[in-house]
């Protein structure tokens, strides 16, 4: 697995010199704007969107492809499953596409399985684009200053940090042990890729619990926890840019939410 994967990649684009804040605003409310959506056209809309703020970031495509590869294998088996259950379990009269057996896909049931995809594909463009255009440690005083408690910034700043350390340490465990006679099976097959990290798991687990006990010594010799006011070393300014990327954000979730509410009656 590549140590590419769900990461900060620097640049100098517009969504990079973005304020943390107003990206963090703006996927919230994007998020809420999918879950909103009732039809396919209206997340396709929202997918259109999410696809032109994700090329203002002009990301590098070499960078990004592990992190696309992932999302797309999870979506590709999402979207089958969806579509075996609804066939199955809860088929759709209509306009009949194939049918083989007891098996019948209906163009009523082949866009209820789609709509779903589209919504997942709108979410992981804008909250990628969101970690792969935010310096990890802009998380804490972004959200801390947004009002949220700073051992809960602390919280999700770690987070972002940890999983790309994860797979960095998963990557050091497998040469080590390839280096003492491990021969990993599997090639390219994804199925093989993934069983012949189990043998991993536990090496990987016991290192990742030591650096959470370093991380947390260190943290508490630099004051951490400590009662008494909590200040932000890093002071965010938000600029007119940021406030017109929020606006948007609130004007797309009050859009799909006039269409949900009232248009649809």
């Amino acid at each position: 697995m590549s140590e590419n994967i769900v990461r900060y990649i620097e640049g100098d684009s517009v969504v990079h010199r973005l304020d943390p804040r107003a990206k963090i605003i703006f996927v919230f409310l994007f998020i809420a704007s999918t879950l909103v959506a009732s039809n396919l056209f209206e997340v396709l809309l929202l997918l259109l969107l999410s696809i032109g703020f994700y090329s203002l970031a002009r990301l590098p495509l070499r960078k990004t492809l592990p992190t696309w590869k992932f999302i797309f294998l999870i979506v590709v088996f999402l979207s089958f499953l969806n579509l075996f259950v609804l066939t199955l379990l809860y088929p759709k009269e209509g306009h009949t596409l194939l049918q083989a057996g007891p098996i019948k896909v209906t163009y009523e049931n082949l866009i209820s399985s789609i709509t779903p995809v589209v919504r997942l594909l709108s979410i992981a463009s804008v909250t990628l684009t969101l970690i792969f255009t935010t310096p990890p440690n802009l998380y804490a005083p972004a959200l801390g200053q947004m009002g949220l408690p700073y051992k809960a910034a602390y919280v999700v700043e770690l987070s972002f940090r940890y999983i790309p350390e994860m797979i960095g340490e998963l990557r050091k465990t497998l040469e080590a042990q390839m280096a003492r006679g491990y021969r990993p099976s599997g090639g390219n097959n994804p199925l093989g890729r993934v069983l012949r990290v189990i043998p991993l798991i536990l090496p990987v687990t016991l290192s990742a619990a030591l650096n959470v006990y370093d991380i947390a010594d260190a943290m508490e010799l630099r004051g951490f926890g400590a009662s008494g006011c909590h200040t932000w070393y890093r002071q965010l300014r938000m600029r007119r840019r940021d406030y017109l990327l929020i606006a948007i954000g609130s004007l797309v979730f009050v859009s799909m939410l006039l269409t949900r509410t009232v248009f649809s009656r």
